[in-house]
């Protein structure tokens, strides 16, 4: 969702370059002050985390007898150096590769992904007739547009998108916009890019207008009440981020949903967006995206790079490639 939010800030609402690179973001680790907090339930959300199988590396080796070794990496989709160094010996393991294999290929070149955004039109705008505001109850108006997240100038625009659309948008602090705008790219596309230089063919596992109609896919009143509750919490996302930050260099990164169902009561909102984005925001496209790979796989030396949150549980991509019949095994 945060590559996503990227593209649309930088299509949709570009501004001006930075002259210099901004700072990286910085915040508190949510998990690190769960433990001081409240032990108890930092091993509770620890426990829940460790009972999720192939959580503990970012970087997996895929072997079958015949085939040269490929290579699957989880990322995420920010700019922070944390993650863009990537694990040792990366850019060797791509320069090597026959292909590289991205969520959405478009990410190699920024005239490309405008023109998928572009064509994702449909996905992004409310219907004839209809105004973002028309979904939002009056009273929560406000927040969404004084949200510290709204990119500069966006206020008066966004009544035309729909709720998935702003509320994606906000889970970005302004720090981390401020590096897009800069010119500083996410891992994958620094992947893309690397690659490309290196004559590697880039290919996508899905499209970006795939992507964006499984999040325009959810109803339309579950989206209004998504994006309020991201309004209201819109002075936690650089802590938000700077815990998923952690958690990635760590090899933590399945102690993310648990943390946060932990640190706030459940509501019915966010129970059923958390549903939505486990089923058809990861577990689904998790077996597409393993259904075409499948020939990449057969043949050998690819090298997949995709979100970290697809590789681990019994539906991730780790767990699917061993089942289709090849040795899968931590390298980082």
């Amino acid at each position: 969702m945060k590559r996503i939010a990227l593209a649309l800030a930088a299509v949709l609402f570009a501004g001006a370059a930075a002259a210099q690179e901004p700072p990286v973001c910085t915040g508190i680790n949510l998990l690190d002050d769960l433990k001081s907090r409240d032990p108890a339930k930092h091993e509770a959300v620890m426990k829940e985390a460790a009972a999720v199988p192939n959580g503990e590396a970012i970087l997996w080796k895929i072997e079958k007898d015949g085939v040269k070794p490929s290579h699957l990496l989880g990322t995420a989709h920010v700019t922070d150096p944390r993650v863009t160094k990537g694990p040792p010996g990366i850019e060797e393991l791509i320069a090597s590769s026959s292909k590289v294999a991205l969520e959405v290929k478009e990410l190699a070149d920024d005239q490309e992904m405008a023109m998928a955004v572009m064509r994702s039109a449909p996905m992004m705008v409310m219907p004839v007739g209809k105004s973002l505001w028309d979904v939002i109850p009056d009273a929560d108006e406000d927040a969404i547009r004084n949200s510290p997240n709204l990119p500069a100038g966006a206020a008066g625009t966004i009544f035309g998108y729909q709720p998935w659309v702003v509320a994606t948008m906000l889970t970005l602090p302004p720090c981390e916009q401020a590096r897009d705008a800069a010119g500083m790219r996410s891992f994958d596309d620094l992947i893309a890019r690397f690659a490309n230089r290196k004559g590697v063919a880039v290919v996508g596992l899905e499209t970006l207008e795939e992507q964006f109609a499984v999040m325009s896919g959810m109803d339309m009143d579950l989206q209004a009440r998504y994006l309020v509750e991201t309004a209201r919490m819109s002075d936690r996302a650089a802590d938000q981020l700077e815990t998923l930050l952690a958690l990635y260099d760590r090899r933590q990164i399945t102690a993310l949903m648990p943390l946060m169902l932990a640190l706030e009561p459940p509501t019915e909102t966010t129970k059923a967006v958390f549903a939505y984005v486990e089923s058809d925001l990861i577990r689904k496209r998790n077996h597409l995206m393993v259904k075409r790979a499948a020939d990449l796989l057969a043949k050998g030396n690819v090298f997949i790079a995709v979100g970290a949150l697809h590789l681990p549980g019994e539906d991730g991509l780790v767990e699917l490639i061993r089942k289709a019949g090849y040795k899968v095994t931590p390298v980082n």
